[in-house]
């Protein structure tokens, strides 16, 4: 009987983050990314469990590119002794190793933090994910491959990486295995891609498709839109003598804006104003990633542009007004735009700008949502502050754009599977395949699950999801819960008239627990 081919989806299955794929078949055995969890706490805990596949097995990783939901788990891999190759372009490779090591320095002092934490006393410690010399391991590791070059991994088995259009070095992944002819999309982005010369692009079995916009139709945003939208908010914030805080992600987002900045001031729409970038990751991303980015900005040399060093330095900066402060991370998560945050979400005067995706569960969610009270770092915040969105700067495709992927890369004779993606963005991406009567019905798979793939048939599910799958993605955990019903708690008590309100309010919520804790007790 000849051996099937599978794939297991560890990650990016109903939810946008982890991105993570083990494909076997023909002996040989292939990780497609191995991302972070992002977003609930309940998601974020899923990076300390074991990982669940056997190391000692993979002879291969494809990474897709560089963001930390695709690759900031990579280093765990060889912190247990993994031994294969991880394979991607060379802009991915210079940026992944300034990516990784100010992941494990931030996870270092995340854990030591909680670890102080007086209602940790007496509770197991929390260890890091991995280490520097983890990170290390992995880049020695590292083989950068070209575009389109086909990579034999022997047994028949062999892959090529296509342009993505996501972010610098990005790729999709086409992998060539049992007889089988399968494509990983990574993460797609828009505008016209590297093509492989001489090379098939349509004719596969099956495609693993990312979904993040899969519900979104975005209007056409010209640079210069966007450009006078990112001065109106700067004057605006600026004039009303407010700080204009700018969440961004270190790779491409912040460049993006650097350059927006730089336009501004030498058109003239803007005057010099100070612009602070802090966050060092950035700083370093920018310098690795100049050499691919031939556009003629150069954001190291602009005596406004103010490069933000030690932490003494962007502490200084919660003592100043009229300034525009980019930090990471772009979804709040982390960095030093927490800090900044809790020093001016209770400013009426000042705003954050979001310009990226927030994933459900994030703080940058959170903000955008509308709440009125957010937890920082064990800190009640008030939020005060103006929160506004500014779109033109996303890397993906959006609704039409993946159907136009998909379409270009037919014929499919087996299985879209649907991930990376949110509910909603997955339910509409593979509503619009059924509608067009081209395809087998997508498949939407859950954390867990196996498929066997089949040459030009549709995959059949092998093996079930995690039990806990459902509850694993769901926008807001228990964690989550109880951080808004103790700020909507704190938020009505302030807000009563009189302090015989407050305790009158105060005895039914304790009676309310008392007569849950009698029930309970039954």
């Amino acid at each position: 009987m000849a051996e099937t081919t599978n794939i297991k989806f560890h990650g990016a299955a109903g939810t946008v983050t982890g991105s993570c794929f083990e494909i076997r078949g023909a002996g040989k055995t292939i990780l497609v990314d191995c991302g972070l969890f992002q977003g609930t706490r309940s998601l974020e805990r899923l990076n300390y469990e074991k990982l669940p596949f056997d190391i000692e097995t993979v002879d291969a990783i494809i990474l897709t590119h560089a963001h930390l939901d695709h690759s900031g788990r990579l280093p765990c891999l060889y912190a247990h002794g993994c031994e294969a190759l991880t394979y991607c372009t060379a802009p991915t490779a210079d940026i992944l190793k300034p990516l990784l090591l100010d992941s494990a320095k931030l996870q270092a002092a995340s854990v030591e933090r909680r670890n102080r934490r007086a209602d940790r006393a007496g509770l197991p410690p929390f260890f890091p994910l991995y280490t520097g010399p983890d990170v290390t391991k992995l880049m020695e590791n590292i083989t950068a491959v070209d575009y389109c070059d086909q990579v034999d991994l022997g047994n028949g088995v062999s892959f090529r990486l296509w342009d993505a259009r996501h972010i610098v070095g990005s790729a999709s992944a086409e992998i060539n295995i049992a007889g089988q002819r399968l494509l990983i999309s990574g993460d797609i982005g828009s505008g016209a891609a590297i093509r492989c010369a001489d090379q098939e692009l349509g004719g596969y079995d099956h495609i693993i498709c990312e979904a993040t916009y899969g519900a979104r139709e975005r209007e056409e945003t010209l640079i210069s839109e966007r450009r006078e939208a990112l001065a109106n908010f700067t004057e605006d914030t600026l004039g009303a003598g407010g700080n204009l805080l700018i969440p961004a992600f270190a790779v491409e987002r912040t460049q993006s804006i650097l350059e927006d900045f730089l336009a501004l001031f030498d058109s003239k729409r803007l005057s010099s104003i100070n612009v602070f970038l802090d966050a060092p990751l950035a700083q370093k991303i920018t310098r690795a990633m100049l050499k691919y980015r031939n556009n003629g900005a150069d954001l190291l040399k602009r005596p406004n542009i103010r490069f933000v060093q030690s932490v003494a330095e962007s502490k200084r900066l919660n003592h100043i007004t009229g300034a525009v402060i980019i930090a990471g991370s772009g979804m709040c998560e982390g960095g030093r735009i927490r800090p900044h945050l809790v020093h001016n979400l209770p400013k009426r005067q000042s705003r954050v700008l979001f310009t990226g995706f927030q994933v459900g569960g994030t703080l940058g969610s959170v903000l955008t949502g509308g709440a009125k009270m957010v937890r920082i770092s064990g800190n009640d915040v008030i939020v005060n502050a103006d929160i506004a969105i500014l779109g033109g700067y996303s890397n993906h495709a959006d609704r039409q754009g993946l159907a136009h992927w998909i379409q270009e890369h037919s014929p499919i004779s087996g299985t879209i599977f649907v991930v990376h993606g949110e509910e909603q963005g997955l339910q509409a991406l593979a509503s619009d395949l059924v509608a067009t009567k081209r395809y087998n019905d997508p498949v939407i798979p859950a954390l867990g699950q196996q498929w066997e793939l089949r040459p030009q048939a549709q995959a059949r599910l092998q093996s079930p999801a995690r039990s806990d799958a459902e509850q694993l993605i769901a926008p807001q955990d228990w964690t989550s819960r109880l951080a808004a019903l103790r700020a909507s708690v704190q938020q009505e008590v302030r807000a009563l008239p009189s302090d015989q309100d407050r305790d009158k309010m105060l005895k039914s919520l304790e009676h309310a627990l008392e007569s849950y804790q009698k029930e309970k007790l039954r």
